[in-house]
């Protein structure tokens, strides 16, 4: 996928979480602000490095062996929140404010401009 086809894909992605009930739907709201993530930093790092991953497995490390430190450490809570509240199954309201709070973090280290 080229970088633009990244880019719309995550402000999709965030735009759809944006409409979604935080108490009833935030399973759904932590997967799809992880997918929007992994496509805003895709698309950043194809801007900057000419070069991004294509998974989720290994990209924090990535981003720190390019400098992207402040994105790395967001990446890695946004996954710690992802792991434990979906897989853990503990959500509320504020996971999803927590989870959106990265979320935005990763968009403005990207330097992107709302969904």
């Amino acid at each position: 996928m080229n970088s633009e086809k990244h880019l719309e894909k995550a402000k999709r992605l965030d735009s759809i979480q944006k409409k979604m009930d935080p108490e009833s739907e935030w399973e759904i709201i932590v997967e799809t602000a992880y997918g929007a993530a992994m496509n805003y930093i895709s698309y950043f790092c194809e801007k900057k490095l000419g070069d991004h991953l294509n998974t989720h497995k290994g990209l924090a490390r990535f981003l720190d062996e390019n400098n992207l430190s402040n994105i790395a450490v967001l990446f890695r809570e946004l996954d710690i929140h992802r792991q434990g509240k979906w897989y853990g199954a503990q959500g509320n309201g504020e996971t999803v404010k927590r989870v959106r709070a990265i979320l935005d973090g990763i968009r403005s280290e990207c330097g992107i401009v709302g969904p």
